[in-house]
């Protein structure tokens, strides 16, 4: 077949070099996408901030509808399956960036909350595929956790509990369940206002999911009336015109990014690239390991009288110094531009660590995904 036409976010990464040599690329905005630039498109390449609704999609030619990302609350997917439109995501792709996100701040808790993670229960809310290899990462580095996901749990799936158990027990909670608004186990204000009121003082909540699964004007009573909980913030309501009332009462304010790793970008495109070409019979002819560019920083050496702390500190600095994405979000009001323009961000496996003499520091980092070399411990 000849050239497919193909609509595509212009913020995508590796748009040519994956779909030049097979289809005719518009570029748009996916904020503000619109039906007349698809009208002739035989697939659209998008990511969560464009809306795919059936007025968008009416009377079009799209056969294939891609979003490069894990959540598809923006696409209405019960038109496409009614009008044999093809729909896919990209599960997992930036589950580690996440991840990466979330040992930043609890880093950043521990140093200057003096929160040790290795002495607190963690809880997680949502065991999916960014969820659940969360909580692999921090068993592996031995910490103690609870999760919470009813559907697993309705599944038949054990070592699950229920979310208000989790949220007396836990001083740590990380919110990573979907966006869902209907049905018994709806998501929408999961972290309601009651729920809000409970959580006991000190509290380090870190929401890097979907910004509507918090109560965020009941967050923002509770924190107002007593400000006693640490808040990390990485999502919204009604992105990307946020109120921003509740930064200063928050340790960490971030635009949405928590999964925005050079290689979950790139693995994102890529998993929409192979069900695109599967789908419109192509030949699959690159591989993603030779795009994703070498690291600036590929190793470190620690000095080995560095307590764990300490070492915890010098390695997600190294890769991923988080509160620069806050200083960043303080100081810029446009949502979408810090978006489009954030930097280049390596995910921790990319980073070896040498020097590391003793064990369970080195179980410790190693648990967390960062490349610790075992010829030093």
């Amino acid at each position: 077949m000849g050239l497919i036409n193909l609509v595509v976010d212009e913020n995508i990464l590796l748009l040519d070099e994956l779909f030049g040599d097979l289809a005719s690329i518009t570029r748009v905005d996916g904020r503000s996408i619109t039906k007349e630039q698809v009208a002739n498109a035989d697939a659209l390449v998008l990511r969560s901030t464009a809306k795919v609704t059936a007025k968008l999609l009416a009377g079009s030619k799209v056969q294939f509808v891609g979003t490069c990302t894990i959540g598809v609350d923006h696409l209405d997917t019960n038109y496409m399956d009614a009008n044999d439109i093809i729909w896919r995501n990209a599960p997992g792709c930036n589950a580690a960036g996440v991840g990466d996100y979330v040992i930043a701040c609890l880093n950043h808790a521990w140093q200057t909350l003096d929160i040790d993670p290795r002495q607190q229960t963690i809880g997680i809310v949502g065991a999916g595929n960014v969820g659940g290899r969360l909580a692999q990462r921090l068993i592996n580095a031995g910490f103690d956790l609870l999760q919470c996901d009813p559907l697993r749990a309705d599944a038949g799936q054990e070592g699950y509990v229920a979310l208000d158990e989790l949220l007396s027990r836990c001083q740590i909670i990380c919110l990573h369940a979907p966006l869902t608004k209907a049905g018994e186990h709806a998501t929408e204000n999961l972290l309601h206002e009651a729920r809000i009121k409970s959580l006991r003082k000190g509290t380090v909540l870190i929401s890097a999911g979907r910004g509507e699964v918090v109560d965020q004007a009941a967050l923002l009573m509770r924190q107002q009336e007593f400000n006693d909980l640490h808040l990390f913030m990485d999502v919204w309501h009604q992105e990307p015109h946020i109120d921003r009332g509740l930064f200063d009462y928050c340790h960490c304010v971030t635009p949405h990014i928590a999964g925005h790793s050079l290689e979950g970008k790139m693995r994102g495109t890529y998993m929409i690239y192979e069900d695109l070409c599967k789908y419109f019979s192509l030949p699959i002819k690159h591989s993603l390991d030779d795009l994703i560019p070498k690291p600036a920083l590929e190793e470190i050496v620690l000095n080995s009288d560095l307590t764990t702390k300490e070492c915890l500190l010098a390695a997600c600095n190294s890769v991923y110094p988080l509160m620069e994405d806050d200083a960043r979000m303080r100081k810029t009001s446009d949502f979408d531009l810090l978006r489009k323009t954030y930097p280049v961000r390596r995910e921790f496996a990319s980073l070896q660590l040498h020097g590391i003499n003793e064990s369970k520091c080195a179980a410790l980092l190693g648990g967390l995904g960062f490349n610790v070399n075992k010829e030093s411990n």
